[in-house]
């Protein structure tokens, strides 16, 4: 999914080129994205409206127009923001995966596609937009002035589970996506296994530090190559997606190893574990696990049985002892 540097990008785009615009035509898709919360017809009740504002609310992305309604975008694991210049729109067909399209007044059209269909796209009153599941529940915002070190281990000293779920939790800390969370543990030189209770006073230190610089860094980086809005940066990753190649630091096989819903991608030796794991990943070779395959002289066969011994009679089940024999036909 897009994550938080991601829709840095994408919000301060869009602030720049759509608010102010008016919507003279919308459009849908695939209606499996959408969720829509009021009684008037939708999208053509967002024809006329002015985008007022576009904002980053966690992972979430806010549209609000001159009248009351808002869209609130929860893009999930594929969903992107396209935004087509104008003249450009009219010569591209609509892709499959298409949810919603909006287009300007300047000739502009913004596209919300999503090829796995797990995203949402939420049309609600703004007295309404608390209800959107996950919405109103959010954590702190993680790029925020209310994100200090306070906050942050008071956070830490609640929890009970592996830091890297911990970091994940929206409800937490808004928001961190799987590849920012990898890259801030490796960063912070903590096992993505590490439970945060056994978390040192060092090791909350470097977390928080982690945070904000990896994040801040990642947003710079995404800036700084101007790519469209819908392509995802993450060429520069140290740790995430790159399992299988050397790491950058050290030279140590980067590993995947699972934790919760999903895999965690780390350097065994920048992050090594501090308890004791079902497999101890510095210990492995660098080409991964491998297995030798078993010589002939190990491979135990069962010997065939003697030329005078005689099989065991057969035995009959109760059911077919109990069997009367038919009778001969004359």
């Amino acid at each position: 999914m897009p994550e938080l540097p991601d829709l840095v990008r994408v919000e301060r785009v869009l602030r720049e080129r759509v608010v102010g615009r008016r919507v003279i035509a919308a459009r849908t898709g695939d209606p499996t994205v959408l969720r829509v919360m009021v009684p008037e017809d939708f999208p053509r009740n967002l024809v006329g409206a002015a985008v007022a504002n576009v904002e980053r609310r966690g992972h979430f992305m806010r549209f609000s127009f001159d009248r009351d309604l808002c869209l609130v975008v929860n893009a999930m694991l594929a969903g992107r923001y396209k935004l087509l210049p104008a003249g450009v729109a009219a010569r591209e067909k609509d892709p499959v995966a298409l949810g919603l399209a909006m287009a300007f007044d300047d000739g502009t059209e913004l596209r919300y596609v999503d090829d796995k269909r797990m995203g949402k796209v939420y049309v609600a009153r703004t007295t309404d937009e608390g209800s959107i599941p996950g919405y109103g529940d959010l954590g702190v915002d993680i790029l925020s002035n209310a994100f200090d070190r306070p906050r942050f281990f008071a956070l830490c000293r609640s929890r009970r589970d592996q830091v890297r779920m911990f970091l994940m939790d929206k409800r937490a800390l808004a928001s961190i996506g799987n590849a920012y969370a990898d890259e801030i543990l490796f960063a912070a030189r903590i096992h993505p296994k590490s439970f945060v209770r056994d978390l040192a006073g060092d090791d909350r230190e470097r977390l928080f530090v982690a945070i904000g610089r990896v994040l801040r860094g990642a947003i710079d980086e995404i800036q700084r190559r101007n790519q469209p809005i819908d392509v995802k940066v993450r060429d520069f990753l140290a740790v995430r997606g790159r399992d299988g190649q050397p790491c950058r630091v050290c030279g140590t096989t980067i590993r995947a190893v699972r934790v919760g819903d999903g895999d965690a991608c780390f350097c065994p030796n920048c992050q090594p574990a501090t308890r004791r794991l079902f497999v101890d990943w510095g210990r492995l070779p660098a080409s991964g696990i491998s297995v030798r395959p078993a010589s002939p002289s190990e491979v135990k066969v069962a010997p065939p049985p003697a030329a005078n011994e005689t099989k065991p009679p057969r035995r009959r089940s109760r059911r077919s002892a109990n069997r009367r024999p038919r009778p001969s036909g004359s």
